[in-house]
């Protein structure tokens, strides 16, 4: 299973003053394609802070390294520094991404969402790509995503806006992904257990996974209470989906069987 780690960049996640749902969404996406991610991480809108974790990243085995944030016109949007800093290499005008970003301004003019066109310092800023990256169309704003192949491993740099975001993952780093992880399934199940005990219901989870290896069983735990009644969910990744249902049923019919009381 190969490894992929998130790098949600941005000061404002870091003070709280922004929820880092992006990386929720993505965890899903990614491992819903039969990958694993390794690691989630928040720097500060440094460059070295971003080029620290990016190489970091490589270090831990990472084929797959996904940033957000940091992708716009003002001065703390940082992370395709970071992103030239970790590869070695500088940053540069790419003429499709000046010609795109031109293009989206002009567009948002004509549609009254900016006063001026002009395609100002700022705006120029988000053609400025490590040298050798392919730019990758934004659907919906001006900062186009970013795509490097690497001997390591690749990284896609995509918008912190989350209507941005999603379907530029949707659209263009997805099929990227499909081929580099090749195609893969994610499924889970929830299961009741009837137990009110976290640390007896532990025992028995550890049992299953031992068992039937490949399958992740993850308690919910909610509060203690003679009320209570403690859910699991059950998941699996694979490549082919009857194989993952099969293992999953596996898991669910004997750990079921172990909540069954005994004559």
């Amino acid at each position: 299973m190969k490894r992929v780690e998130i790098i949600a960049i941005g000061r404002e996640i870091l003070r709280g003053q922004t929820l880092d749902t992006n990386s929720h969404w993505l965890a899903r996406r990614i491992t819903a394609l039969g990958a694993r991610v390794g690691r989630i991480v928040v720097p500060d809108d440094e460059v070295e802070a971003i080029a620290q974790e990016i190489r970091r990243a490589f270090r831990n085995g990472a084929e797959v390294i996904i940033t957000t944030g940091g992708m716009g016109p003002t001065f703390d949007d940082r992370t395709l520094e970071g992103v030239a800093a970790a590869v070695g290499v500088p940053l540069e005008i790419d003429p499709w991404a000046l010609d795109f970003v031109r293009r989206r301004y002009e567009e948002f003019y004509r549609k009254g969402f900016v006063d001026d066109p002009s395609l100002t310092p700022q705006r120029e800023k988000m053609a400025r790509l490590p040298k050798g990256a392919t730019p990758l169309p934004n659907p919906v704003g001006a900062a186009p995503g970013v795509f490097i192949k690497m001997e390591e491993g690749v990284i896609f740099s995509l918008p912190g806006v989350p209507r941005e975001m999603k379907p530029l993952f949707e659209e263009e780093v997805l099929p990227r992904l499909k081929e580099i992880l090749g195609v893969g399934a994610y499924l889970e199940e929830e299961l009741d257990t009837g137990l009110k005990d976290e640390s007896a219901l532990a025992q028995l989870i550890e049992k299953v996974m031992k068992k039937i290896p490949g399958v992740y069983i993850k308690s919910k735990p909610t509060r203690f209470g003679a009320d209570v009644s403690l859910k699991v969910v059950l998941s699996a990744a694979g490549k082919e989906e009857a194989e993952i249902r099969t293992r999953l049923s596996e898991a669910k019919g004997l750990l079921t069987s172990m909540l069954t009381p005994s004559d």
